[in-house]
């Protein structure tokens, strides 16, 4: 390989090195930190962990066994569109890796991803600086690892489906240079839609910033005509009209993936847009100097911090030298400032922000376009030193000494990402930089060298410390829960042709479901329709914007949504995790002593599973009445006490869910000034000594009983107590709980308990309920009788028949409403309607009936359509060029 690297041309070199340099830097880090396989560590933390490593194997299986989930899957919650999810998180080309890989190495294949992804954006920056901006010699390596290894890609390199935009914006920009040049401009085209295709949000800010290039390309452009203002008002508007036309043009090739995609956002992402326009600072201007220091990182920064910045010393600096450089024309030093000016404050002002952000706040990491900032600091850093020049003397001199301000006022700031060692040694190498620069003016053949090693190594140790101020899965942990999981759904996996969803008291991460290839109800996705987390939070489960957890589930929201299988996990010793290293730790979130009405069917040494004899068919017959429900808020037991009635024909005399009073409260080191127990705030009494509240009862007879959790009271706050035991609940949701503390115990006293972690606490509509099983479970059998027996199914298309009673009129499912859904009943197309403003229901008449259900994504047609059409405007428009 060496004797090959002596044989390339110079461009060629420097090209390789761009590649192999942030590969190896990436590597040596991984291998310190003791990453899969150098050590018992991955890459799997924060999102990573949580939502994107658990797509990814559902990418595998969708395109090597499943390819019907690639448009809607069941996998995802109880049933979503997935055409919305491959675009925003499993469209990139560099995924294909996965299929590479066995499900159990998906850890390593997460790391080889990054390193391709990291390597091939110091390669493309690289390709640009020596294609259009005369790159040549050891400052484009140099420019390509600070790229490359850039703060922004370090500490997001767990949102490894952004990456796409630093390996794609050089080749768009390259585009758009020779587009602005008079050459074709299919090649921006091009490279436009397969970063709009890879990842259409950073694809989105990527337009944006090209907006802002454009204008500064332009205003590098020389005319003949200088004084002539109507010529350079001709060719402006020129210039202008083929940038948009060529950005039309990529945006129509991507169209088929773009259109269903857009009506996907307008039910999730979209949905959650904030219409206010908010004009203030996120943050003090001048505290963004911060984050150019090395190391300017740590957890806190991710939910809410400053744009990430830091491109290294080198290239900063060069960035301001920009400005002072002769060899560019005022004009366009100018606009550069300008627009600089305008990037900060779009990093700060957050109406601004929001614009770059598709109009909406980003929830955790924040600044997600600040990449492009960076993106332009760099080139123009690399152009300013591209010319051997003088550095001036006088620079170098304000240089030191706005170094030296801003070290001073970082440190008196306190800055908890940055350690008065972290801003001493940028300081060190701020003053190295300034005369390894200073010496560019004579040829000293070693200057190169020394100078892509500083730079080499500011962005090695900057990535090591935001790396390691992260925590990690461990590899062998990660491992045992797949086992397990696959261990614990063996027997009870869906069998062909049939149809259940499965659940569990526990969870590794909220796509579960995902990863193991089974129906469940938890999710969390950033494409998460919004009508799904508000029915559930209605029915009193803990949800929020792209997220459910089937945590709090009642006798009756288990057979209304199907759950056949319930899954729990045993209570072992501390002692078994000490004796079996590496063995992944089940934490139960979900108390669910009401399992026991249902029959044990399976059992592994970790878990229990039990059969729920209530479970309801995909789709049954019921009264016209559910039509006319909405939903309640912070009422989750008068939701579910509704739908049985209106399951029930509205006949039931007596209530499912009937309150129950407390037969005393005992109070512990707290007083109130309210006589109502349930509704007053309690204070503790004395500081220090614990401070509890016990409200006690004797259940009278076998039936479930739930307990309205008050969405103010959590982990924060107070403890929890059932029968002395600390209570298992998700402890993230937003409106109020249903906790189900009893069921089977007849006689046996029941404590439940408040201890105060705080001064004082609100206990608010804290109220207990009987679940009536007897009339439950008649009205549940009634529907069980009118419900569908499946004969086919797939993920797109289901195939049954159902009998429905005279009373009945609607065929309700619990399958979320879309208008890609097309139902036919005895062959003749059905209307379809909602119910509870997210399920999708079917007026449907009494006796016998087949029923088809049948998926096709909205607007994909039409997409394609437009996709096929702009490809072939492409290849006339490239036919008549050549002709021309």
């Amino acid at each position: 390989m060496l004797k090959r690297f002596t044989t390339l041309s110079p461009q060629k070199n420097m090209l390789f090195l761009s590649f192999l340099l942030p590969l190896f830097v990436m590597m040596v880090i991984y291998a310190t930190m003791g990453v899969y396989p150098f050590g018992n560590s991955t890459l799997l933390t924060v999102d990573l962990g949580q939502q994107y490593v658990d797509f990814f194997s559902y990418y595998r299986t969708t395109l090597l066994s499943n390819p019907s989930a690639l448009f809607f899957s069941f996998t995802k919650s109880f049933g979503g569109e997935m055409l919305g999810l491959w675009a925003y998180y499993l469209m990139s080309p560099f995924n294909l890796i996965f299929l590479l890989f066995p499900q159990s190495q998906l850890p390593l294949a997460v790391t080889i991803l990054i390193l391709m992804k990291v390597s091939a954006s110091g390669l493309t920056f690289a390709h640009l600086l020596i294609s259009r901006f005369e790159g040549k010699g050891l400052l484009v390596p140099s420019f390509a690892v600070s790229y490359a290894l850039m703060g922004y890609v370090i500490v997001n390199q767990l949102n490894v489906m952004w990456l796409d935009g630093l390996v794609f914006l050089p080749l768009i920009i390259l585009g758009l240079e020779k587009l602005l040049s008079g050459e074709s401009g299919l090649y921006y085209s091009l490279f436009l839609a397969v970063m709009l295709l890879s990842n259409y949000y950073i694809g989105f800010m990527i337009c944006v910033f090209l907006v802002f290039y454009y204008l500064f390309a332009f205003s590098r452009q020389e005319l003949v005509s200088t004084n002539n203002l109507k010529a350079q008002l001709k060719h402006f508007f020129t210039q202008s009209a083929r940038f948009i036309g060529y950005s039309l043009l990529g945006a129509g090739f991507a169209a088929v993936l773009l259109l269903p995609t857009f009506y996907s956002l307008l039910g999730s992402k979209a949905s959650y847009a904030n219409k206010l326009i908010d004009w203030r600072f996120a943050y003090d201007p001048f505290e963004v100097v911060s984050k150019f220091y090395i190391g300017a990182f740590n957890f806190d920064q991710i939910p809410s911090g400053h744009p990430n910045l830091f491109i290294g010393t080198v290239a900063l600096t060069a960035y301001i030298y920009y400005f002072f450089h002769p060899g560019f024309s005022k004009k366009e030093r100018f606009t550069s400032l300008a627009l600089t000016a305008l990037f900060f404050l779009a990093m700060n002002v957050q109406f601004l922000n929001k614009i770059w952000h598709a109009g909406q706040y980003p929830i955790w990491y924040p600044y997600r376009f600040s990449f492009t900032v960076c993106f332009f600091f760099l080139l123009n850093g690399f152009r300013a030193l591209r010319t051997y020049r003088p550095f001036p003397f006088s620079l170098a001199c304000c240089l030191l000494i706005a170094n030296a301000a801003t070290a001073i006022y970082v440190l008196k700031k306190d800055f908890e990402f940055l350690e008065p060692v972290q801003v001493l040694i940028s300081a060190v190498v701020s003053v190295l930089v300034l005369v390894l620069l200073m010496l560019r003016d004579q040829p000293r053949k070693w200057l190169p060298y020394t100078l892509l090693f500083v730079v080499t190594a500011e962005m090695t140790a900057n990535a090591a410390i935001d790396l390691f101020r992260l925590g990690y899965v461990k590899q062998d942990e990660f491992s045992d829960y797949q086992t397990n999981l696959n261990t614990m759904l063996a027997d009870v996996r869906t069998p062909e042709d049939t149809f259940y969803r499965i659940e569990k008291t526990f969870q590794r991460s909220k796509n579960d479901s995902f990863q193991a290839n089974y129906a469940g109800i938890n999710h969390f996705s950033s494409t998460f329709e919004k009508e799904i987390p508000a029915l559930f939070g209605s029915l009193g489960f803990p949800d929020g914007n792209g997220f459910i957890v089937y945590s709090t589930g009642t006798l009756f929201t288990d057979a209304l949504f199907g759950v056949k299988y319930f899954i729990q996990d045993k209570k072992l010793p501390e002692t078994f995790y000490a004796l079996n290293d590496g063995v992944y730790r089940l934490k139960r979130n979900s108390t669910r002593p009401d399992l026991t009405q249902y029959s044990p069917y399976s059992e592994t040494d970790r878990t229990t599973t039990f059969e729920n004899p209530y479970a309801l068919s995909l789709a049954f017959g019921v009264s016209e009445s559910v039509l006319g429900l909405e939903l309640i808020e912070d009422q989750p037991l008068l939701m579910q006490e509704q739908l049985l009635d209106a399951f029930n024909n509205q006949e039931s005399i007596e209530p499912y869910f009937s309150l129950r009073p407390f037969d005393s409260n005992v109070f512990q080191n707290v007083t109130s000034a309210a006589d109502d127990a349930q509704n007053t705030t309690y204070y503790r009494s004395v500081d220090g000594a614990v401070s509890r509240i016990e409200f006690q009862f004797t259940p009278t007879s076998g039936n479930p009983y739930y307990l309205i959790l008050d969405a103010g009271i959590d982990e924060d706050n107070a403890n929890l107590y059932v029968n002395n035991v600390k209570l298992d609940y998700y402890t993230t949701y937003r409106n109020d709980q249903i906790i189900n503390i009893a069921s089977n115990q007849q006689g046996e006293n029941v404590t439940f308990t408040i201890e105060l972690l705080e001064d004082s606490i609100r206990v608010q509509d804290l109220k207990l309920y009987e679940l009536n099983k007897a009339l439950f479970e008649e009205t549940i059998s009634a529907r069980q009788a009118e419900g569908m027996t499946i004969t086919s199914f797939s993920q797109t298309r289901i195939t049954g028949s159902v009998v429905i009673e005279a009373e009945d009129e609607i065929l309700l499912t619990t399958i979320p409403y879309s208008e890609g859904w097309e139902v036919t009943i005895d062959g003749t197309t059905a209307e379809t309607t909602t119910a509870l403003n997210s399920l999708l229901a079917i007026p449907i008449s009494p006796g016998k009936h087949t029923v088809v259900f049948a998926y096709r994504t909205p607007y994909l047609m039409t997409g394609l359509s437009i996709s096929v059409i702009s490809i072939a405007g492409a290849l006339l428009l490239r036919k008549y060029r050549k002709n021309k």
